[in-house]
């Protein structure tokens, strides 16, 4: 199945700190990535394959939309997070290069870390509550709840990391 994006590039630039002058080309890996596993990791898979079925055909429920709703800003930060490396680092035939502009200047490798340190936070912030919503609302979603896959089951543990940077 070919993955669907929940997020829209004018809803990650729109509600995140990536600003409309980054290239979608730039984040819309890293979304991909974001979504296959850290969205599904929160959903498991079973659920997960149904929503990206539902969301393409356009046929989700009241209860799925409301629950793309907490799903949606959760994925953005998470983008915003881990496409900060990424964009300001590019991997070039030469290795690795930083990105300069003509009137910007780059920031010192604790800056960095103290924004890509809020963005988790942020992406956190919405996770938890994306899982609490599921675990409070569990009998509205059957597939959630049937865990019948043989890959991810939905992780209900949370995620806060204790500060340490680490792909989901």
């Amino acid at each position: 199945m070919a993955l669907i994006l929940f997020n829209s590039e004018q809803y990650i630039k729109e509600y995140t700190p990536i600003g409309n002058l980054v290239q979608w080309s730039e984040i819309e890996p890293t979304a991909h990535l974001v979504q296959d596993s850290f969205i599904q990791d929160v959903l498991g898979t079973n659920f997960y394959n149904h929503l990206q079925l539902a969301y393409s055909a356009q046929t989700l429920t009241v209860n799925e939309i409301e629950l793309m709703n907490r799903i949606k800003p959760a994925m953005a930060y998470r983008v915003a997070e881990q496409s900060l490396t990424f964009i300001n680092f590019q991997i070039k035939n030469k290795g690795v290069m930083t990105q300069n502009g003509d009137y910007s200047e780059p920031a010192d490798l604790e800056q960095f870390k103290y924004v890509r340190n809020e963005l988790k936070n942020r992406a956190e912030f919405y996770a938890k509550r994306l899982s609490n919503y599921l675990c409070e609302n569990a009998q509205l979603f059957p597939q959630y709840v049937s865990n019948n896959n043989t890959d991810m089951k939905p992780n209900k543990a949370g995620y806060d990391t204790g500060g340490l940077a680490f792909w989901f």
